[in-house]
């Protein structure tokens, strides 16, 4: 009897030991990766891509004056006075935040150099900026954009490059190096109401995290990011990164443009990630 429950005894540990085996393997902690990419990465692509559409305005005023539709959404007062000059334009936000109706704060200057007017195809502007902030973010470096004309659509599109960078208020800093070609797909026949405007965007390039990784930015003509004058948020698109090791990784703003801060990370293990924007 005694060598009986021995036996049992041993073969009922063996058998506890293989069941938690089994079930700690079958519940794998969930992954536990850093997205920051993917924040940051939009941070950079909707600042300075606001900075275009804020520099588009500019352009198309016929003289100097102010930039209204920046206005605060609770006073009258406009948020930026733009000075024109021949071959210049100054975007001046003052020296303290002003609220603009994106409901982003903005102070300092865009500054931009140019040669032909902003709808002559050829035409290039250079963006620069003097101790610009937005959302209390620094921008600094050179956007230049130039105008291509209309494409098979009728849409005009610009090429764009940008070398700079977003040192956050959070601290870190974001440097961009890219191209673009962004498509002016709606509201380029009402230039004076910037309400109406959207624009398709795709292109590649990288960035360099603010903790110093390098990573390779890829945005499909097949599924470029949609952006609206009137939404903070990226409303559309996908963004292919490449992370340092090699594997890819897929931000997913949405087929069907919709305007909010909800975005979709995919790893290379097709697990996903929920994360909200900035």
């Amino acid at each position: 009897m005694k060598k009986n429950n021995v036996l049992f005894i041993s073969r009922l540990i063996i058998l506890t030991s293989v069941s938690i085996f089994v079930i700690s393997s079958c519940h794998k902690p969930a992954t536990t990766e850093d997205t920051g990419y993917a924040t940051e990465q939009f941070t950079s692509e909707k600042t300075f891509n606001d900075v275009q559409t804020i520099a588009d305005q500019a352009s198309n005023l016929t003289s100097s004056g102010s930039l209204n539709y920046r206005t605060s959404g609770t006073t009258f007062g406009p948020c930026a006075t733009v000075t024109k000059t021949p071959g210049n334009i100054v975007i001046d936000f003052g020296n303290t935040d002003c609220t603009c109706l994106d409901g982003r704060t903005r102070r300092g200057k865009i500054l931009i150099t140019y040669t032909g007017k902003y709808g002559d195809s050829g035409s290039i502007h250079s963006i620069t900026f003097d101790n610009f902030y937005q959302n209390d973010n620094k921008v600094t470096g050179t956007k230049t954009v130039t105008n291509l004309g209309h494409n098979a659509l009728g849409q005009p599109y610009f090429n764009v490059s940008v070398t700079g960078s977003v040192t956050l208020a959070g601290g870190g800093t974001v440097y961009a190096d890219w191209t673009r070609v962004r498509t002016w797909t709606n509201g380029y026949n009402t230039p004076t109401d910037c309400s109406d405007d959207v624009y398709s965007i795709s292109g590649s390039g990288k960035i360099t995290r603010a903790n110093g990784t390098i990573v390779s930015v890829n945005i499909s003509t097949a599924t470029p990011l949609i952006v609206a004058h009137n939404c903070k948020w990226i409303e559309a698109g996908t963004i292919i990164f490449t992370l340092p090791n090699g594997l890819n990784r897929t931000l997913d703003y949405g087929e069907t443009p919709n305007c909010d801060n909800l975005a979709v990370v995919t790893l290379a293990n097709g697990k996903t990630k929920n994360i909200t924007l900035p």
